[in-house]
């Protein structure tokens, strides 16, 4: 036994040796400007230099001392900034095909989202994180959900304890909701996965309710799922309609008076939101037709199958005798108002956009819902808090995830323009740093090239 110990440590030593051989040079950029997020101000004419997956150090370029045999990329006006997360994001199922699972996750990072949160989980998923965290990936991080706990899978106390477990001993980070649930199955799955210490996430199923998954610490709202019902009061005691309406067949119900109740009561309870107003917003505005957003950027990385089936969606939805224009964009702007009442009230919101859905391509999604979070009246630094500081808080991570400073993860955007002016900024993208990893232009649209030449 002292031998095998002996040679052990042996083989330990030399595998560390010949690691440190192997650690890549520092990558510094020179001349760059700098949003680190710590608050709204341009750092100009900086030097950022990262090492081992960090950011080693930041500060202005004549203070600098770049390392000898460093990698030095001169971005003189360009800017930086953290990387944006996707926090409702779709990776295809394994059935699918190892092409269809990278080109979806190299779509997400090509347009700077250097964090995904996957919230419908397959087996494969939990491979997928892995290879992106050892680099083995052009990927953002992965966090995911497992398989959905619904109506047709908890379908009792103890199966859905036992799902709870099954699925935090497999490693998935959260678990998904979806709607179907009743309430004594839900508050099995919340009292399993709160004693084991697994989130729960996603929708909110009709028989629980907003102040039942508040109560319990849901950990993210998705969608704004149930807001509809508690604003309508007594109204929302109807047949619960199908699941992309989310109480828009209640606005004419709705008592604005008690948007502020939603947010304080959500604040308190600890509970972040996901809106995903982007989603609703191409479902039900009036303004947006199905031709309008068939020519949007990103589409041309998005099957023409999948294209028709959203138009066909968006057109039923349209066609049905329950949609009515003027009440869609009261629908709509009611959301804006929740939304914006959430954050003022200080509830977390997070950036999600729910790609690849109803054109909402992957990556681009993202930008155009940190557009609409402005529209509902944030400010542009306040949007992309959603997307990087916000994140960091949810994660436990405020020290390594969503700024630009030492220690931090090297997740960045290198940017054209300045990202405070500039919103959506997707066509900005220049280059993207992904765990230490830098990507420039003529890489990115290598993988782009990929993605679009596997559906033509």
């Amino acid at each position: 036994m002292k031998n095998f110990i002996q040679l052990g440590v042996l083989t330990a030593a030399i595998f560390a040796l010949f690691s440190t051989a192997i650690i890549a040079d520092p990558i510094v950029f020179k001349g760059v400007n700098v949003l680190t997020m710590e608050n709204e101000e341009i750092q100009y004419n900086s030097v950022v230099m990262i090492e081992n997956g960090e950011i080693a150090w930041i500060g202005s370029a004549d203070d600098a001392e770049i390392p000898e045999g460093s990698v030095v990329h001169e971005k003189s006006g360009y800017y930086l900034m953290p990387g944006l997360a996707e926090m409702h994001a779709h990776i295809p199922s394994g059935n699918q095909g190892r092409e269809v699972l990278e080109n979806t996750l190299a779509l997400y990072l090509s347009y700077g989202i250097t964090t995904i949160r996957g919230m419908l989980g397959h087996p494969v998923h939990l491979e997928l994180s892995d290879q992106a965290a050892a680099g083995e990936l052009y990927s953002p991080r992965i966090f995911t959900s497992g398989p959905s706990f619904n109506g047709n899978t908890a379908t009792d106390p103890e199966t859905t304890r036992q799902m709870v477990r099954d699925q935090a001993e497999a490693g998935y980070d959260l678990l998904k909701l979806h709607p179907g649930i009743t309430l004594e199955n839900f508050n099995a799955m919340a009292d399993e996965a709160t004693s084991i210490g697994i989130e729960f996430s996603g929708h909110i199923s009709y028989g629980v309710g907003l102040e039942r998954s508040l109560e319990a610490g849901q950990g993210t709202i998705d969608h704004l799922d149930r807001y509809m019902e508690f604003l309508a009061g007594d109204a929302a005691d109807r047949d619960d309609p199908p699941i992309i309406y989310f109480g828009y067949d209640l606005t004419p119900y709705v008592d604005e008076d008690r948007i502020d109740e939603a947010a304080r009561i959500t604040k308190e309870a600890g509970v972040w939101n996901v809106p995903t107003n982007t989603l609703l917003d191409n479902i039900f505005n009036p303004s947006l037709s199905v031709f309008e957003m068939r020519e949007w950027p990103g589409m041309e990385y998005i099957p023409s199958n999948t294209l028709d089936n959203w138009v066909n969606f968006v057109n039923n939805i349209r066609a049905n005798e329950n949609y009515d224009a003027t009440q869609a964009e009261r629908f709509l702007e009611i959301r804006k108002k929740l939304t914006y009442a959430l954050h003022k009230h200080g509830a977390g919101l997070m950036l999600g956009a729910d790609a690849p859905q109803i054109f909402n391509p992957p990556g681009f999604s993202t930008h155009r819902e940190l557009q609409l979070l402005v529209e509902a009246g944030l400010s542009t630094f306040e949007a992309l808090k959603t997307g990087t500081v916000n994140v960091g808080i949810y994660l436990n991570e405020e020290e390594k995830t969503g700024k630009i400073a030492p220690g931090f993860r090297a997740d960045m955007i290198l940017l054209s323009g300045n990202p405070l002016e500039a919103v959506p900024f997707q066509d900005k993208i220049e280059g993207v740093i992904y765990n230490g990893t830098y990507a420039d232009r003529d890489e990115i649209n290598t993988y782009l090239d990929r993605v679009k030449s596997a559906i033509d």
